[in-house]
């Protein structure tokens, strides 16, 4: 019977490739965790106090165009707008990559963004789909910090009436990949479901849809939403 201390020659190497596998997550950790922090998104998540707020679209780039609700560029812009009047009622700071039908480059919307201090921020967007049967909110992010404010303005879109969520989701999308600041991307419904598209279509409904990602915005941050911080209904 052998003795519990002689080790079999397999038993050797698998002791020396465990070491050996040891070793190489001790040399190259560090260079990981470097390439993560290389990114260079600051989480502001929990300190933020100025929001970029960027309408999609705008000028010659109309973005989805639909029968029950118009062209996207021009709810973009309203729901910003909305957005901002709720977010400055609560003592933030905000920032329009536009203010008018004025086409801007993704890249300057980026650079708007980078150039503030200690910002967050927010792509406003409406979907279409060839196929009208689709439906529901989804929000987009790129950076790991950006995934709980993505998550917190899907839910809160969720919880109004008549709406419906889709997911949450990574992306590429130019204007969350070049920003170094937490950063999403809200697609707020189908322009192309002839249900959301008209519901969509609504002012009122795009000042729930602002009132949401407000919230979602103030519940990041440990605070609570202003009464009475609408914009009229146009």
């Amino acid at each position: 019977m052998r003795s519990n201390i002689i080790k079999t020659v397999g038993e050797e190497n698998g002791e020396r490739n465990r070491w050996r596998r040891f070793f190489l997550i001790g040399l190259f950790a560090p260079l990981l965790l470097s390439g993560c922090a290389s990114s260079g998104v600051k989480d502001t998540t929990k300190t933020f106090n100025t929001v970029v707020i960027d309408p999609g679209h705008g000028g010659g780039d109309d973005g989805a165009k639909s029968r029950w609700a118009g062209r996207e560029k021009n709810h973009n812009l309203d729901v910003a707008q909305r957005l901002s009047a709720r977010l400055r009622a609560a003592g933030f700071k905000t920032v329009m990559t536009r203010q008018t039908d004025t086409f801007i480059p993704l890249e300057k919307r980026a650079s708007i963004s980078n150039r503030q201090d200690n910002s967050l921020f927010v792509s406003v967007h409406f979907n279409h789909s060839p196929s009208r049967r689709i439906r529901g909110a989804e929000v987009y992010y790129k950076s790991p910090v950006s995934r709980q404010v993505a998550q917190r303005i899907l839910a809160n879109i969720d919880a109004i009436p008549g709406s419906s969520a889709r997911y949450v989701k990574t992306s590429n999308f130019r204007v969350l990949r070049l920003n170094r600041y937490p950063a999403v991307l809200v697609e707020c419904g189908y322009l192309s479901n002839r249900g959301e598209g008209a519901r969509c279509g609504s002012p009122a409904h795009r000042e729930r849809l602002a009132g949401a990602i407000a919230t979602a915005l103030l519940e990041q941050r440990g605070k609570t939403q202003p009464t009475g911080t609408t914009v009229a209904a146009r």
